[in-house]
């Protein structure tokens, strides 16, 4: 029995950091006709992340929150015209179709969600922590056609996050056709950073802002990168 339990991590193991992401985007910026350009949406809705952690995913259960509103703080720094929609519009819907007990998103509820929220573009994925290693799965579908527009999937370590999360972004900025340039936090950077400032966004939606100030400020101690972050979560200073 026990061997047959290891066969079985280990098999996860090996999908886990082998599988390459579905779809690159292809390098097409400088080669878009007016009319194709059209075709880009212009507003985007960013859902929370499907938490699949292996390891510990109590723990990392915040992350769900954390990494959208991280996604949507670099995407506004694109200075573009797309639109990102607000996290906490996002956050009162989810909790209109109750989609928060069951934390899973399908293809048919994110274009519902697209819909309610007036996006054109509609982000949604998973993440999940093995040992030392994360994996982010991410997609971007067109509401009103189901196109796919990007899917990819990024692998690090954990200590590695808010890189990953960049990267994640640049990603879809360049599916988007945006220009998007953004600096990295510490070269590891403790994945408790992000932890401290995803539990901030819990707090916040549970209207304690004194307990979310607390845990923003240990997230910035650990990694002043958080700061941006912080600056942006609306609502804090109220």
């Amino acid at each position: 029995m026990k061997h047959l339990k290891l066969a079985v991590v280990m098999a996860m193991l090996a999908t886990f950091l082998a599988t390459p992401g579905c779809v690159t985007p292809p390098k097409t910026k400088d080669k878009l006709k007016p009319a194709q350009l059209e075709q880009i949406p212009k507003t985007l809705a960013i859902l929370p992340f499907e938490n699949n952690s292996v390891t510990d995913p109590k723990r990392f259960a915040p992350l769900s929150k954390g990494l959208a509103a991280m996604l949507i703080s670099d995407l506004n720094k694109s200075g573009s015209a797309l639109k990102l929609i607000e996290r906490n519009k996002i956050q009162s819907l989810l909790k209109e179709i109750a989609l928060s007990q069951t934390g899973s998103v399908d293809e048919a509820t994110a274009i519902r969600a697209g819909k309610i929220l007036g996006a054109q573009a509609i982000a949604f994925g998973s993440f999940m922590v093995l040992g030392k290693t994360v994996r982010i799965d991410a997609r971007i579908i067109k509401v009103e056609t189901s196109e796919l527009i990007m899917a990819e999937s990024i692998t690090g370590k954990v200590d590695n996050f808010m890189e990953l999360e960049r990267n994640l972004a640049q990603k879809i900025a360049h599916s988007l056709n945006l220009a998007l340039k953004l600096t990295t936090g510490k070269a590891e950077s403790d994945i408790s950073a992000a932890l401290y400032f995803s539990k901030g966004l819990d707090a916040m939606d549970r209207n304690n802002r004194t307990q979310a100030r607390e845990l923003f400020k240990k997230s910035i101690e650990l990694d002043p990168a958080y700061k941006q972050q912080v600056d942006n979560v609306q609502g804090l200073n109220q």
